[in-house]
């Protein structure tokens, strides 16, 4: 962190949730004045009303919307219309409520699911972004995560709104979503190999084959990189944020299950989707736009992730 953010007024929507409250620890310890809009702070950013109402009155100079409604592959079965609509308005309404208010610069966070999902090699690079349709399994969420991209384009073109969209990908750590339904696949796998363990069970049941290849930062990298492009980078064109290094869900659920100390064995419920075959970022014009970072090696965010688990299980395991 840098003096940059020294008794700047930055807004943070979503700043209670996973990305957004290390976000927002990050700059508070950097001297920055932080304030969260969420339906948590009471404001419903799904209004255009609410969005414009809350801003024109924080006056923000930065805002960094991590705001989204969603989850895994379980929350997109149950409400994909559901996901879809929330997800839009919350874009559409924050930019223009930022638009409004003349916020500096806009940090938009993109899920990684707006890139083309049938790519079965190779990196996902910015110049392909437009280069294929989404998954399908999660078309509903990454087509409001590219619309917001286009907006930001418009924006620029017509008022000379300055927007960033970080192209984000798969995020894990200590406070993640675990339940069942809005976990992501590392979170489900801890939590299922940890009860596996706890209960005595011979057997983990994987969904999908095992063969798709993802790839995983931990949450407070994240946050680092996120602020560094606030501070440094302009272009509307998106810019990944990743680690460049993939790993099959097979290879991680058997990391997971050493971490855990699970000693049984690993099966795969094949009728269960694999969603896209591979995800991994390029990460080369990150680099060059941002530096070089160390990043928490995988194996290492895992076990503090289960550490932080373990330590939390009561609190967190019935929580949404």
């Amino acid at each position: 962190m840098t003096g940059f953010w020294q008794g700047r007024r930055v807004c943070v929507a979503g700043g209670a949730g996973f990305l957004g409250s290390r976000i927002s620890d990050r700059l508070r310890a950097a001297g920055a004045q932080v304030e969260s809009v969420s339906r948590r702070s009471g404001t419903d950013l799904r209004n255009g009303a609410d969005a414009i109402k809350a801003l024109s009155s924080l006056k923000p100079e930065v805002l960094i919307n991590c705001a989204a409604d969603q989850g895994g592959i379980e929350y997109q079965r149950q409400k994909p219309a559901t996901i879809m609509v929330n997800n839009l308005l919350i874009g559409i309404n924050l930019m223009e409520a930022a638009r409004a208010a003349q916020v500096a610069k806009y940090v938009d966070i993109v899920a990684a699911c707006a890139y083309p999902g049938y790519q079965d090699h190779g990196l996902l690079t910015e110049s392909a972004f437009w280069d294929g349709p989404l998954h399908d399994s999660v078309l509903n969420y990454g087509i409001t995560k590219k619309v917001q991209t286009v907006q930001g384009l418009m924006y620029r073109r017509q008022y000379g709104f300055r927007s960033i969209h970080l192209i984000m990908t798969n995020l894990y750590g200590p406070g993640d979503h675990f339940h069942p339904t809005r976990s992501h696949a590392l979170a489900a796998l801890i939590r299922k190999f940890y009860e596996a363990r706890r209960d005595g069970s011979p057997q983990v049941v994987v969904w999908g084959t095992g063969r798709p290849v993802r790839e995983w930062m931990f949450v407070d990298d994240a946050a680092t990189l996120v602020l560094r492009a606030a501070e440094v980078y302009d272009a509307v064109e998106p810019l990944n944020i990743g680690t460049g290094a993939g790993i099959t869900i097979s290879e991680l659920a058997e990391t997971v299950g050493r971490m855990v100390e699970f000693h049984g064995q690993i099966a795969y419920d094949t009728s269960k989707g694999d969603g896209a075959m591979r995800k991994v970022m390029d990460t080369s014009k990150m680099k060059g736009a941002l530096g070089e970072l160390s990043l928490t090696p995988l194996e290492l965010g895992i076990s503090r992730t289960v550490a932080w688990f373990s330590e939390n299980y009561e609190k967190v395991a019935s929580g949404i």
